[in-house]
């Protein structure tokens, strides 16, 4: 019996699944991310802060990323952009992984937004100065890591002092 005779029997590998990230499932609906940031806690909530530009596509977003397989619940902490404003204050900022984000202070807080290639490890080179501190930022992001091999990009991390 050769591997096509088996083939034909009726045996069938298990497809594999893979989960679309929420920028991905964005854009594939037509809308544009790049106002918008990911957060991902370990229960499969998903906060989603930035802004939109009408309550009707906050609303479209919210359900978008609530249909993605693993997601439990969405936080939306979306906010609308002023009507007439020519700029937003995320305007600035650069979601596209290219280069890296720089932390940003929140209330005495500093945060780094996960980007594509980040390890744990590379983000407390950067920031500390050494890589072995890595267990500091993921200790104070036990909230949202469950491992500090398994970071993901969009993912809001708090960098302690």
């Amino acid at each position: 019996m050769g591997l096509f005779d088996f083939l034909k029997g009726g045996k069938k590998a298990e497809a594999t699944t893979s989960t679309k990230s929420p920028s991905q499932v964005l854009r594939e609906a037509g809308l544009d991310p790049s106002t918008l940031k990911f957060g991902f806690g370990s229960d499969g909530t998903v906060t989603i802060s930035g802004v939109a530009v009408s309550d009707s596509e906050r609303q479209r977003i919210v359900n978008l990323v609530s249909e993605i397989p693993g997601v439990t619940s969405v936080n939306n902490q979306i906010d609308l952009a002023a009507v007439g404003a020519e700029s937003s204050s995320t305007d600035s900022m650069d979601f596209s992984g290219g280069s890296d984000p720089e932390p940003v202070t929140v209330t005495g807080t500093k945060e780094y937004t996960v980007v594509s290639g980040d390890t744990l490890w590379k983000i407390s080179k950067e920031h500390y100065g050494e890589g072995g501190k890595y267990m500091k930022i993921f200790e104070a992001n036990r909230d949202i890591l469950d491992d500090p091999d398994k970071i993901q990009v969009g993912q809001v991390l708090k960098l302690p002092d």
